[in-house]
């Protein structure tokens, strides 16, 4: 069966991906690289959100924070893009992938609308929980798939 995702992991970046003893785990740890600064920047605002760090300017960590958060993401998407197409057909008919990304884009909506707000109120504080429950998640269901 040739579906278009099966093509996909034919093309010459899947293939070096999947037979180059370095291109892989190179890419995998960037991946992670961009992991962690997207959830280390996460982390922090949010919990100053939650009232840590209260000695911290909101608005200059706030700056900081996003700018990390951006680059992480970005590292993180074209990584993973590129993880992805070397397992496309496997990946796409997983419940927890397509949850992952499903989520993902819930976080990055959730994340737009927190950041917007001016006022630190109960509601913020709501949306920093999530974000910090959610993006640990994705974490999560992202080993997972390695496993499952």
């Amino acid at each position: 069966m040739n579906t278009p995702l099966v093509a996909l992991e034919s093309v010459w970046l899947a293939q070096a991906m999947k037979y180059s003893t370095w291109l892989y785990p190179t890419v995998e740890t960037v991946h992670i690289w961009g992991i962690g600064m997207l959830f280390g920047s996460v982390v922090i605002m949010d919990l100053r959100v939650l009232g840590l760090g209260k000695a911290l300017d909101y608005s200059a960590l706030s700056r900081l924070g996003i700018a990390v958060s951006v680059i992480g993401f970005f590292l993180a998407v074209l990584t993973g893009s590129m993880l992805f197409i070397t397992h496309a057909a496997d990946l796409i008919a997983s419940r927890l992938f397509i949850l992952k990304m499903c989520l993902i884009f819930l976080l990055i909506a959730n994340a737009i609308l927190l950041r917007m707000r001016v006022v630190i109120n109960p509601v913020t504080k709501a949306q920093a929980v999530i974000s910090l429950v959610g993006w640990a998640s994705v974490i999560g269901l992202g080993r997972w798939l390695a496993y499952v």
